[in-house]
This record gives C-alpha cells, structure tokens and sequence, in this order.
C-alpha cells in the first residue's frame, strides 16, 4: 500500500511539472515580438500591489515608500537589482549578435501567466538562453529572474572548449531616495543572504510622518560582481534563479526567502502562474468572440497592468495598508510624467469602477486609503481656513497635499476630488450593497466632505444660490473660475449622499442635514436655455477650446442629467476638445455616446480612444497620442477604456435608489467586428454576475455566492417581479430597461 502510495505521489509531482511546462497560453494572452519600442518607457510594468518595476528600467518601488517633502515626495527609488543579463561564454569569450540569426530574440509578455521572458536562439552555437522575470503574485516580497540555458539535441558537435553563462546585474545609478547600509554580505553558510537596509532621506511631512521610512532588501545570491556558473560541455541544461525580498521588516523580507527558497523551480513558477490563473478564471476576464485579436490582446494587457498594482488577496504573509493606485501604476513614480506615484482623482473615478469588479474586496483596499487618510485631509482643510475634510489634488504617504511645486492653483482650486470620492462611495455601496460598511467606513468621510463643501461655498443673501467660486474643473486649461459645472454637480451629489448615510447610519441630528441639503438644493448649475446645454463655468464662450472630459460628465459616470441637453453637451464639446487630450476623455465621450444610443458616434470615439495610445509591442498605454509627449503604463486610460466595454457597450449600471441598490439593464451592443463580448464577472450584491451582449441580445446570469442571504426584485415597464437570491435575464432589442433591486 505505501508503494502504490509512493507511485501515486510521484506521479502527482512529475504531472505538476508538466502542467508547468506544457501548458499553452491563449494568443490572446500573449504579447510577443522580435523588437523592443524605441521607448522603454513602454515596456511592461509588472507588480503585485507590494513591489512594482518596469522590465528593463532602473527602478523598483514599494508600495507606500516614498521621499521628499511635500509637493516633492515621490516614490522612493530602489535600484532594480533584478534587471539581469545572462550571456553564455567560453574561454574565448562571449557570445555575440553575430551569432544570433535575424529574429533569432524574441520578447513575450505572458499576461496569463503573469511573467515576462525573453529568448535568445544562438544558431551558431546550438544553443539557446530563456531568460524570466516576475514580481511574484502569493509571494508578494519576493522577485523573482530565472535563467535556463539549453543545448539544441539536434546540434551534433560539441565546443571544444568548456562553457558557462555569465550574470551581470544592472540596477542603474545609485538611488537619490535611500541611504543603503550593508547589514550583512552573506556567505557560503546557510541561511546567511546579502542584507541591505534602506533608509529614506526626507520625510514628507513632520506632522504625519515623525521618522523616514527604512526597508530591508535580502538577497537570495548577490551579484555585487558577475556570477559565473560553469556548463559543461557533457550538460544538455543549465538553470539558475536569483530571488530578492524587500519589506519593511527584515524578518519579513527573510522569512519570504527562505519560503521561497524551499520550493524547486517549478512549483516556484506553479504557485504564481495559479494566483494568475485564479485572477482570470475566478475574478475577472473579458472574453471577445469574433476575428479581433489585437482588440482582445489590448483588453487583456489593460486588465493585466490595472490589476499588477493591486495587492494580491491571498498571499505568503500579511499585507501592509495600501497606498493606493497611481495613474502610471506601482512600478513607476521616480519621474514627473509618473506622477511621481501620487493618487488623484484618476482614482475614484477612473479606475475604481473596473476594480470594483474584480472583488469587493479590492475596492475596499482602495478605497481604505481615504479612510486611514481621513485625519491629514481634515487638517488640510483647517490649513485653509475650512471645516470638514479636504483631500488633496496628490496625496502620496501622509495623505497632505504634495502637489508638484510647480502648480499651486491646482493644488489651491481642484476642489472636485472631495467630492469624487463621496461620489465613489455611493458607487461602492450600489455595486456592494454594503450596508454596514457604509456607516463603517464611507459615512465618517462622506460627512467630513459634506461639511468641507458647505464651508467652501459662497450662498448669495438675497436669492437662493450657492456658488462654488475661484475653481478648477477636470479641464485644467480654464483655472479660476467660477461654478464649474462637474465641480458643482458631484458636490451635490457628495451632500446628498451624506445626508443619506448619515440618516441609515443613526445620526439623527436635523439641523446638520438641512444645513447640507440647503447648499445643495442652491448650488449653481449651469444652463444655457437658448443653446440648451451647460456652459463649462461663468463665462465660457462656445468654441473655446478644452483639455478634457469635464462637462460631458454630468451623464456618464454622474448620470445627472441624461436630457436633451446632455446629448447637445457631448456635440460641443467634441469638437473643441484637443486633440492632445488624455486617452479616457474619447473613452467618456464613447460611453455617454452608446447610453445615448448615438451608437456609430460611440464606434467613431471608442477607437479614438485607444488606437492612438497603445503602444503595439506589449500593449503598453500612453497618457497623450503618438507624436505627443505624456506618462506611460497610463492605467488612467485603461480605466476609462475598460468602462466604456462594460458600462457604455454593455449599457449596465448600479445606483442607489433611495436605500436600495440597483442594477440597470440595457440591451447591449458590441464594437465593431465583434459577436460577443462575455464579462466574467460582474459583482452585485452577494452575486457574481456573467455578462453577455452582442448587437441583438445580453443576458445576465448572477448566481448567489456561497452562503449569502437576500433576495432580488425586478422591474421592467410596469412589471414587479420577485426573482429569489439568483436570477438571469436576458434582453432582445427593443426590450424595455430592466431595474433589478437588492432586497437585504
């Protein structure tokens, strides 16, 4: 019995080994090409929401470490110890180009597996270099470069000479950010590894922030100098890995490498290649039929960079707090076109309504960094003279304002983010049906927002309007001016929903209420009745040109005013919007265009709205149109590209309905060459929901989630109908909305 045991077992390993080796990724998932872009700016950006580096690059950053003070902290720079280079060599030397046949090096981007890998074909020599990287997603402190060199069986001579590959590390000049001491240089010895700790140079702000930040790096092999690993001439393979850990604490990182160490190559590569697999089977995917592969690549490469920057949910060891989802991602920050790796409203209402789909879960990490930032955003507030809690323009470690110095006035006047961030609540909460985390986490920042705007605005004596004055709107070419109309209808919405939690939540206090619904009920909105449509601000003159998306968004994300007017809206402004705008103003005007059922006008914006900002080699995304200078692995533009599939395209939505949440329904439709697009999944309530649409049909299929309790209601013209804990519907063209109601 312990034999057949014994057998069994072993066939359990050999066939995990296999499933490693043999397992072929969809084309749709992989990215592959024979030449690098001329930018390596735009080449993958890999993380697993703990550490982020772009493959290549000379930076490796950490969640949360950042250095400077005030509007310039940025991300604290880590050498990339990781971007390492193999060559094979004898005692003559070392292999060359001219040994490598035309194509002979090719580049991949597994997105399904989540690693990137080159490999070098050396004709001459009979042999061949495979070469991978990865921030690995369960052992999230650990990253990961592996190297395997293979002999071609069909090569029939042998060198003369003995072989061995040569590593050289390439980490980039020394970091500005850190001051590094060598805690221990490691040795022969077991368990003794390379330490370094890191140490920041300037806090960012004393207030919030007492002491610099330190951090320890550990080596699983160092390569202070190359490392030379002999290969025999009689040895058809050689393989080796190199693994570093970073974390805050040295036993952390340490434990993370011994962790690691003690799995073989391949159940290393299996445990991260399944958190993948996982990801996309069980979390989220986008699944196009028809003849459309680019399309589909450029939705799986957007999906893959979103969620890199995410923390992985089930890990090695516990996460630390999240700091929150930058427009160019974790693995980027050193520079001014990242960004230097703050937050900003990109956050709230770019990119949140895709993570949201993820899992809940996600969300709420993202949405926790506002909560544990609400104290610093209330103490900007009384810095300026205002009640409540103002949260920055940029917000990095502390949660103060650490706008570029450049730019006081949109540090000063880009108020909206406040009440983008209610506004995202309320969105979390119609997707979630949370209750109990609304009065836990959203209500404490909704009411803080409420009483900030209340305090910012101007209320005339004589006549009952409110204004919001000397502001800056999403378009940054117009600061100071007066009622901008984004800015004045999310703050209506923010006081709204705070009056509405804070009464779920118990508070009862009357005269707080009122005092934020009489703001709200007076502030401006701009209409001009001759043009029908919203003037941008006080003042705007037609055919004035603007940078971005800003008033077309009372209907889409808003869904404030969906009229007439909103549709005379998206004509004038498309035509004065530069033609240098960031990529996820034409994904807006896209979805505003298909929920207005202007479908061709959304076939004409969608493609405006990625054909010129992604780069064709890995798919990597650019803030600004080719022959314009702007930020790369721009996840700004994913997001906004990502919603105008789900939510222009697939025409759903959730709101809150008074205290309920609820799903809408339209028939959807599809770009163009494309039969059907499936979502799987979209989160509603306690359901995971399957999305399918195409130009004549969509269905719905939700099914509960082990152990949830509810149920659903659904209304379609006049119909009510009780639909139990799951429900599918499907819709035709020509069917009426359906509203879907979650009742706790």
């Amino acid at each position: 019995m312990a034999k057949k045991m014994l057998h069994f077992l072993w066939f359990v390993v050999i066939l995990s080994v296999l499933r490693v080796c043999t397992a072929v990724t969809p084309e749709s998932y992989l990215l592959q090409t024979y030449s690098l872009p001329s930018d390596l700016n735009f080449m993958p950006t890999l993380g697993n929401g703990h550490l982020g580096y772009t493959v290549f690059g000379d930076s490796i950053f950490m969640n949360g470490v950042y250095n400077g003070p005030a509007g310039n902290s940025k991300r604290a720079r880590i050498p990339n110890w990781l971007n390492i280079t193999t060559e094979v060599c004898d005692r003559f030397g070392c292999a060359t180009d001219a040994d490598v046949a035309v194509n002979g090096t090719s580049y991949e981007m597994d997105l399904r597996d989540g690693y990137f890998r080159s490999k070098t074909t050396y004709n001459s020599l009979g042999l061949s270099i495979e070469q991978r990287t990865y921030p690995h997603k369960f052992f999230n402190r650990a990253l990961v470069y592996e190297v395997v060199a293979s002999r071609s069986t069909a090569y029939g001579t042998r060198a003369n000479s003995p072989q061995f590959l040569r590593l050289s590390q390439h980490p980039g000049n020394a970091s500005d950010a850190f001051e590094f001491v060598v805690v221990s240089n490691g040795s022969s010895a077991s368990g003794d590894y390379r330490t370094i700790r890191g140490r920041t140079d300037i806090i960012e702000f004393e207030r919030f922030q007492q002491q610099p930040q330190e951090i320890y790096i550990i080596f699983s092999q160092s390569l202070e100098e190359p490392l030379q690993l002999e290969w025999p001439t009689w040895q058809a393979e050689v393989r080796h890995r190199v693994i570093i850990c970073i974390d805050r604490e040295q036993s952390v990182a340490l434990k993370e490498l011994q962790d690691v160490l003690q799995l073989n190559a391949n159940s290393m590569l299996q445990r991260h290649t399944d958190a993948w697999h996982n990801f996309w089977d069980r979390d989220f995917s986008i699944e196009l039929v028809g003849n459309v592969l680019e399309l589909s690549q450029i939705i799986n490469a957007g999906i893959f960079y979103l969620a890199s920057s995410l923390p992985s949910l089930s890990t090695n060891q516990v996460n630390e707090p999240f700091y929150g989802l930058s427009p160019t991602g974790l693995g980027r920050g050193n520079l001014e076109a990242d960004y230097q790796g703050h937050n900003f409203w990109d956050t709230e209402i770019w990119m949140l309504p895709v993570v949201t789909h993820f899992g809940f879960e996600y969300g709420k990490q993202v949405l926790d960094y506002r909560s544990r930032k609400l104290e610093a955003a209330k103490y900007n507030a009384r810095s300026k003279g205002y009640k409540g809690a103002r949260f920055p323009w940029e917000s990095a470690y502390t949660g103060t304002e650490v706008t570029n110095p450049c730019c006081p006035e949109v540090a000063q006047q880009e108020i909206h983010i406040s009440p983008d961030i209610s506004f995202a609540l309320q969105k979390f909460f119609a997707h979630s049906g949370d209750y109990a985390w609304v009065c836990d986490k959203a209500w404490p920042i909704a009411a803080e927002v409420a009483e900030f705007l209340v305090s910012r605005a101007a209320c005339e004596e004589f006549r009952p309007v409110c204004h919001l004055l000397n502001v800056m709107g999403p378009d940054e070419d117009h600061p100071d001016v007066d009622d901008n109309v984004y800015t004045n209808a999310v703050s209506k919405i923010a006081l709204e929903f705070a009056e509405w939690a804070g009464e779920m939540c118990g508070n009862d206090s009357t005269e707080l209420f009122e005092k934020w619904r009489r703001v709200s009920d007076r502030l401006l909105i701009l209409h001009d009745t001759a043009l029908d449509y919203h003037p941008q601000h006080v003042g705007y003159v037609v055919n004035t040109t603007i940078k971005q998306a800003d008033t077309i968004l009372l209907g889409y994300p808003l869904q404030y005013d969906t009229r007439t007017t909103h549709l005379n809206d998206l004509r004038i402004y498309s035509n004065v919007t530069r033609e240098s705008g960031p990529a996820m103003t034409w994904s807006m005007f896209a979805t505003n265009y298909l929920t207005s059922s202007q479908e061709w006008l959304g076939h004409e914006y969608f493609e405006r709205g990625y054909k010129d900002y992604v780069r064709p080699e890995f798919k990597v995304w650019s803030e600004t149109p080719l022959g314009f200078e702007g930020s790369a692995n721009f996840l700004t533009g994913i997001g906004g590209f990502l919603q105008a599939m789900i939510y222009g395209y697939g025409g759903v939505n959730f709101v809150r309905d008074n205290n309920k949440t609820t799903m809408i329904l339209r028939v959807g439709m599809s770009p163009l060459n494309v039969d059907e697009v499936h979502v799987n999944y979209l989160r509603y309530a306690r359901n995971t929901c399957r999305w399918v649409f195409g130009p004549r049909f969509s269905n719905m299929d939700c099914g509960v989630r082990s152990g949830a309790q509810g149920t659903f209601e659904m209304v379609q013209g006049k119909k009510r109908t009780l639909l139990g804990r799951s429900f599918n519907v499907t819709l035709v063209k020509g069917d009426e909305p359906v509203y879907i109601s979650y009742l706790e």
